[in-house]
């Protein structure tokens, strides 16, 4: 949709989407997760504990699906698995942290070792939750992490 705006010598053709706009639509729309496991009972486990909270939920089955997403449509938080075939969680999350339109995107990671912790850390992730995991504890984190928006989006 383009905006048009009259003027007594014609007309004047105004961008299709001006920033200001972008803006508005991203503070109404539900916050998005991205999740990214080679899991599907737990992908499905975490997607109905946070669709339940009103967060959008995007799934990818391994990382270079996750990699892609996460670049597509640009989460508002992207929830890893640590380890995964192909491109593991640390892996991704540098790739994450490398792309300056996706740096600023929040990860938190699910692993089944306590030692991964402190990696996930230097990649300046908000959490590291050892499996297995309760999710209501996930969905607490995610919900405090994005307090923000759900405050913006629902108020």
């Amino acid at each position: 949709m383009s905006y048009v705006v009259e003027s007594p010598g014609g007309e004047v053709k105004i961008s299709s989407r001006p920033k200001p706009y972008r803006r508005l639509r991203k503070c109404m729309q539900a916050p998005r997760v991205l999740l990214i496991d080679d899991d599907a009972a737990l992908r499905m486990l975490c997607s109905v504990s946070l669709r339940a909270l009103g967060i959008e939920v995007i799934e990818a089955e391994d990382g270079v699906q996750g990699l892609e997403l996460v670049r597509r449509e640009r989460p508002d938080l992207v929830l890893l698995d640590v380890s995964m075939p192909g491109l593991d969680g640390f892996e991704v999350g540098k790739l994450v942290r490398r792309h300056r339109k996706t740096r600023h995107i929040p990860l938190m990671f699910l692993s089944g070792e306590a030692e991964n912790d402190a990696r996930a850390r230097e990649l300046g992730a908000i959490a590291c939750l050892a499996k297995p995991f309760d999710p209501v504890a996930l969905s607490t984190l995610i919900a405090g992490a994005l307090k923000p928006q759900l405050k913006e989006a629902w108020a």
